[in-house]
């Protein structure tokens, strides 16, 4: 994972509240901690910004 990458939370994350998000998308923006990432939420006007734990996240492949 680095910065500029599109990723998704897991499909188990490990906070209740993430269930609301499983289908939105996010962009990789830093790694404020050694765990943590801070993330864009992909379509939000204003900027919605999270930082969360990388072990919920997966990366998205984006083919063709």
């Amino acid at each position: 994972m680095k910065i500029g990458d599109t990723v998704k939370l897991k499909d188990d994350p490990k906070h209740d509240w993430m269930f609301e998000y499983l289908e939105e998308t996010f962009q990789v923006v830093d790694f404020p901690t050694e765990n943590g990432v801070e993330l864009k939420m992909v379509g939000t006007v204003p900027d919605w910004i999270w930082i969360i734990e990388k072990d919920n996240l997966e990366s998205v492949n984006e083919e063709g």
